[in-house]
């Protein structure tokens, strides 16, 4: 049986949020199926959930020990293939490596983010290198491609998934929680202009939910709490500057919760007409999709119905299997 590992290098930032999330959601879908040995490489000292059909691995931590030791696991285990993030791809690797670039934000100015000299090498070696690369979006995968000496052909469009909520989504009328903000407070995130927006949207009204930012550093929440947060918030805010995928808008669609998002083509991508797209730059474009989203009932409805529809389309079963078939190409 063929051994597939995958690389949990992203679980040492801290909590599982995110992309994070997303790839447990997607291993977990895969190992139901799979007809492969799963392997999951944790980081020394890193706790993640089991899952079941996987099987995990104390793995070297830090960009040295890794390049070092890296590789010897990777013939220990006899892995037929190593499916990581590609800034995580060892430089030198014993089998074929499937690389996942989630974004490439120095590629962006609007993103307000540079790089490392080290990640952009250690981005371009394994992008050239990796047997296929993985975006999540189509605007990704062209950033991807025209990079040079990446093989265009190996660029592979595998959207992220958000699981469907465990409860039904609840009557629109009925939500009554916080304008949820989803996501860290790096400044592509956008928080002093939503905080300003808020400031306009409610100094005139006496019915305004309150703003919550949920994140790290400061809110980290459990996935059950957030669930609970989508499942009730009065609208989900997100209007970040920059975005590969756009994770929180997924969340917000299969949640049937009203949703305001920045105008950004991966946004586009993903929710279509059931959303409102803002300028992100403008504090006032943000506002007027506030208030848009709390006092046109019809639109909640309407974001309410399309919203699981759409999310349907992207869960993790289809991330699962649009990776089953990416491994099956590069093990023949």
């Amino acid at each position: 049986m063929s051994v597939v590992a995958f690389d949990g290098a992203c679980f040492v930032d801290g909590p599982v949020t995110g992309v994070g999330r997303a790839f447990l959601d997607g291993l977990r879908a895969y190992a139901e199926t799979a007809d492969a040995e799963c392997v999951l490489l944790v980081p020394e000292g890193c706790e993640v959930e089991p899952l079941p059909g996987v099987r995990q691995v104390e793995a070297p931590r830090g960009r040295w020990r890794r390049q070092q030791r890296l590789p010897r696991l990777l013939e220990d285990l006899r892995a037929g293939v190593l499916h990581s993030s590609v800034a995580s791809v060892p430089l030198r690797a014993p089998c074929p490596t499937i690389a996942t670039a989630h974004d490439l934000p120095w590629l962006h100015p609007e993103s307000g983010e540079r790089a490392s000299w080290w990640r952009r090498l250690a981005t371009a070696r394994a992008l050239r290198s990796a047997a296929r690369v993985l975006a999540p979006s189509t605007m990704t995968a062209d950033d991807v491609r025209s990079l040079p000496g990446v093989r265009a052909a190996h660029v592979v469009l595998v959207p992220h998934g958000a699981p469907a909520p465990r409860t039904p989504c609840p009557d629109p009328a009925r939500r009554d929680g916080p304008l949820l903000v989803l996501g860290d407070d790096r400044p592509r995130k956008n928080r002093a202009r939503v905080r300003e927006a808020y400031r306009r949207f409610a100094g005139a009204r006496d019915d305004a939910p309150p703003l919550r930012f949920v994140g790290p550093p400061d809110d980290y929440v459990r996935e059950a709490e957030k669930r609970e947060l989508l499942a009730r918030c009065r609208a989900v805010v997100h209007a970040s500057c920059f975005e590969g995928f756009g994770l929180p808008v997924l969340e917000a669609l299969a949640h049937g919760a009203p949703l305001v998002c920045s105008d950004l083509p991966p946004h586009r991508e993903l929710a279509a007409d059931v959303a409102c797209f803002v300028d992100p730059n403008e504090p006032e474009s943000i506002a007027q999709g506030l208030r848009a989203v709390h006092e046109d009932a019809a639109l909640r409805a309407h974001m309410a119905e399309a919203g699981p529809r759409r999310a349907a389309q992207l869960t993790p079963a289809h991330t699962a299997a649009a990776w089953r078939s990416v491994h099956k190409e590069v093990l023949q």
